[in-house]
């Protein structure tokens, strides 16, 4: 979930910042308007259950470099969070896809990336990080508690941990969304990306299984299979389409999707990225936060090893976290450059930040950053823009 009404009121500033209107003289001013339009009161992204997992990716840095403890999340943790979430209502839900729609060429019945960014994440709260939800042995009473609570709820997992039982108990939890994540066609190819537990062919037939159950027992579930686009050669492009055609003329949301975390994947100069994020720029800080399996607080779904703590769910409210100090000097970084010697942000994450934009590159040598303005300005009208949808 994440804050939509951001993405329609700074719309016009978005176009100018990424046509190049804003120089580095005019960070404050783009700073100001960017405060402007951010809510006081947070929207959580995604809540992490518990960080343990049976897969070894190698498209994830879970696999080599995160060292933190494997923990499940304290059910207090997670009711603390469910109780200062507010779901969006429809109306606001149906009158931002109209704007991602006409602005971007958007469309859910045109199954992509960013139509599921955008339709999908845009309401769900998520519920993995980097873990595997469904070795969370209390993920049905979790799914129970957002449903109670009239939270719409969805996670990724490996189809290597799926079975249709196990399926059938979220789904009649009320899970919203389940995504099942794939990166080959065949047994060999498949054990090599996530490891020796996964096996294709046993996968595809039992999400044919679960799909079929859906069915018969009327669940509402939308099951999403996904492909990760690892990439870009004649042979992936070839694999890509075999696998959307899997899919045809069935109950699914199936798309192919870019490469995350390209900074760790040995093979990144062979991936192209097509989210919207690639002709934009970060905008986490000011639309949506991260809760981590020990209640720490993130700015998004990147920090594997809890490096950029902000605050924590059972020492502050959420607003007393999205409004604090932390919280303001991180999106005074993005803007300025002035990261820390070290900071995540900054060496290890692959999306644009606004800095950028106004020719004021991540600098991580001197910490020091000019003050941020005391009052916001008013956003200029807009500029023409092109973005890749």
């Amino acid at each position: 979930m994440f804050d939509i009404s951001f993405f329609k009121a700074i719309d016009s500033v978005k176009r100018r910042i990424v046509s190049g209107d804003f120089g580095p003289t005019d960070a404050a001013t783009v700073e100001s308007a960017l405060e402007t339009h951010r809510a006081r009161e947070p929207k959580v992204f995604n809540v992490e259950t518990t960080n343990y997992c049976n897969m070894t990716c190698i498209m994830c840095p879970r696999t080599t470099l995160m060292t933190r403890k494997n923990i499940w999340i304290d059910d207090a943790v997670f009711e603390r969070v469910l109780d200062q979430i507010k779901p969006w209502a429809t109306a606001d839900l149906e009158d931002f896809w109209t704007f991602v729609r006409d602005r971007w060429n958007v469309r859910f019945d045109r199954p992509d990336e960013n139509a599921f960014y955008f339709h999908i994440v845009s309401r769900c709260l998520i519920l993995h990080g980097y873990g595997e939800p469904l070795l969370d042995k209390k993920i049905v009473q979790r799914v129970q508690s957002c449903s109670a609570r009239g939270i719409p709820t969805y996670f990724s997992c490996v189809p290597a941990n799926i079975t249709v039982e196990r399926c059938r108990a979220v789904m009649a939890a009320g899970l919203t969304v389940l995504k099942f994540s794939m990166d080959a066609l065949n047994d060999e190819l498949q054990k090599k990306i996530r490891g020796k537990r996964n096996n294709f062919s046993k996968a595809f037939d039992t999400i044919l299984d679960i799909l079929e159950m859906k069915k018969t027992e009327g669940f509402d579930t939308l099951i999403v299979p996904t492909m990760i686009a690892l990439s870009n050669d004649d042979e992936a492009r070839a694999m890509h389409r075999q696998f959307l055609d899997l899919w045809t003329d069935k109950d699914v949301f199936a798309y192919v999707k870019s490469q995350d975390n390209r900074w760790y994947f040995e093979d990144q100069a062979a991936a192209e990225n097509r989210s919207h994020y690639e002709s934009q720029y970060c905008e986490f800080p000011w639309t949506s936060l991260t809760v981590m399996a020990d209640g720490n607080v993130v700015p998004c779904t990147q920090d594997y090893d809890v490096e950029m703590v902000l605050g924590n769910v059972m020492e502050q409210s959420l607003e007393e976290i999205w409004n604090g100090d932390r919280y303001r000097d991180l999106r005074h970084w993005h803007v300025t450059g002035r990261f820390p010697p070290g900071h995540k942000c900054a060496e290890r994450c692959d999306q644009k930040k606004v800095c950028g934009y106004l020719g004021l590159a991540p600098a991580t040598a001197e910490p020091q950053a000019p003050p941020r303005p005391a009052a916001p300005a008013d956003p200029s009208p807009p500029a023409p823009m092109s973005v890749r949808g």
